[in-house]
């Protein structure tokens, strides 16, 4: 598991309880251990510490069985198979090691690679489970094997086998500690952070390689499904077809993080997924588990203060847009954030502090020299709109929304000639901007030419915008543009306007 995430303070303390209480019990005897992901209570199992071979069995029953006699059976096969060894404890070693069937219960000497064992295996992250501590005394000592010519995973995971002439141990011959299944991440990160103690680690051989490596392509493929799905949602036009993308991307998010819960954006683009789709409290539960694993990520708190500010909750995105500033006091879009969301909120005079902010940061920003000047317009301080919007486009000229909100700009000053060259302009670079388009019909009604108004505002609602909320937006009704510009429109602009 990847160690790049940070353990936020109120696991960081159970954690170390659980270690804590390990050792505690650990410093009471000679102790071995060994991880267990989960845990069967049920039938046949009934809790026991079993071997491979003897869950392979557990279900015959017969006073004759012998679990011992099959696991010689193998070993003098796999010795007539191979010409490795004649040595049976290192045939059953490397049985062992190669996921074969052998009456050996895998231990280990260090109670911080048992604890990665209990916490191991993407599957098992929901269930707890469980630590045992198997104390070698004089009696049970003989049971305890080391292997003779030890390999490199054995070596790494600082193996001992326990052989029982039953197959297993019962759990009143040994201690449990569980490891609640909440904590399983959190310990894996912990372990990896402090101890070195990874799946690079611990299986570092060709076999080990081989199964993370399919383990991880497995996920990075769902992950990868999940982004061609959630591109193709962007890019659709229809609302069915965007809704049945996201809904794909979301399947193959979750199908990878099953596989990898740490899987780098995993969790982030399956938020993204969810708000695009528009469930919000899935989206929030998303961004929140991020910021969990990683109270270091800005992109986290940003996302997710856009989303308490679509929801209204406004005090829980100012408060997320003031992480990301604390978290990149450097980073002008920090500061952009933080001052869209005031904007939206009518507060000018923080909104222009921080575009400002983020202007001072880097005065070659034209995107928030366009913003700001969004903000001197919405004031209707032209003057100052007008400045601004002239440095983004001087440092950018191919920037047609630059010139969409400079025309705004002259429009709201009554400059109409410079707004229909700045919307042409704009029409230009991006002959698909219907906002332009709009704006341009707009233009022309004011200057009673009817004929272009009536074209403009055509090609924007086949653009797809809403020409008639938008008018509506602006004017209370027909009447109201009518009064305010002494002018009686047509009958067809009208019916565009009102239909």
């Amino acid at each position: 598991m990847s160690d790049q995430f940070n353990i936020p303070d109120s696991l960081l303390s159970n954690v170390r309880d659980i270690i804590r209480e390990i050792e505690e019990k650990s410093a009471l005897g000679d102790y071995i251990y060994r991880g267990e992901p989960e845990h069967h209570e049920e039938p046949p199992y009934y809790g026991k510490i079993c071997s491979s071979l003897y869950r392979q069995y557990a279900r015959i029953e017969s006073d004759e069985f012998d679990i011992e006699s099959i696991q010689g059976e193998i070993v003098a096969e796999a010795k007539a198979y191979s010409n490795e060894t004649d040595d049976p404890l290192e045939i059953l070693t490397l049985l062992q090691h190669y996921g074969g069937k052998t009456n050996l219960i895998d231990f280990t000497t260090d109670h911080l690679i048992a604890i990665f064992f209990a916490c191991d295996r993407s599957d098992s992250l929901k269930e707890n489970g469980r630590l045992i501590l198997f104390e070698r005394n004089e009696d049970q000592k003989n049971q305890v094997l080391r292997p003779r010519n030890p390999r490199n995973r054995v070596i790494a995971q600082k193996s001992v086998f326990v052989r029982h002439p039953d197959g297993f141990l019962n759990p009143d011959d040994v201690e449990i500690i569980t490891i609640p299944a909440h904590l399983k991440q959190p310990l894996l990160t912990y372990l990896g952070k402090y101890h070195d103690i990874s799946t690079e680690t611990i299986y570092n051989d060709l076999h080990g390689f081989i199964t993370n490596q399919q383990f991880h392509e497995s996920a990075y493929l769902e992950f990868h499904r999940g982004l061609t799905s959630q591109i193709r949602g962007y890019e659709a036009e229809i609302s069915e077809e965007k809704q049945s993308a996201y809904e794909k991307s979301i399947v193959h998010y979750s199908r990878a993080l099953k596989l990898k819960p740490d899987l780098p954006n995993g969790i982030i683009n399956r938020g993204v997924a969810y708000l695009e789709k528009g469930d919000f409290d899935f989206a929030l539960a998303d961004f929140s588990k991020a910021i969990e694993l990683n109270p270091e990520n800005a992109d986290a708190y940003s996302i997710r203060g856009d989303v308490y500010f679509a929801k209204g909750d406004f005090d829980l995105a100012f408060s997320d847009f003031s992480k990301v500033i604390e978290l990149n006091p450097d980073d002008p879009d920090a500061y952009i954030y933080q001052g869209n969301a005031y904007l939206e909120h009518d507060d000018f005079d923080l909104a222009l502090t921080n575009f400002s902010k983020a202007i001072e940061l880097n005065p070659d920003y034209a995107d928030a020299y366009i913003i700001r000047g969004v903000a001197y317009r919405r004031q209707d301080n032209f003057s100052l709109a007008l400045a601004d919007l002239d440095k983004a486009i001087e440092l950018n000229s191919d920037n047609a929304n630059a010139y969409v909100i400079r025309g705004d700009a002259y429009f709201g000053k009554g400059d109409f000639n410079l707004a229909i060259e700045d919307y042409e302009k704009a029409i230009e670079l991006n002959s698909d901007d219907a906002e332009a388009y709009y704006n341009l019909g707009l233009v022309w009604m004011q200057r009673q030419n009817w004929q272009e108004a009536k074209l403009n505002l055509t090609v924007a609602k086949i653009l797809k915008a809403d020409i008639v909320s938008k008018f509506h937006n602006t004017y209370e009704s027909i009447t109201d543009f009518e009064q305010q510009n002494d002018i009686d429109l047509p009958e067809d602009i009208v019916a565009m306007l009102t239909a």
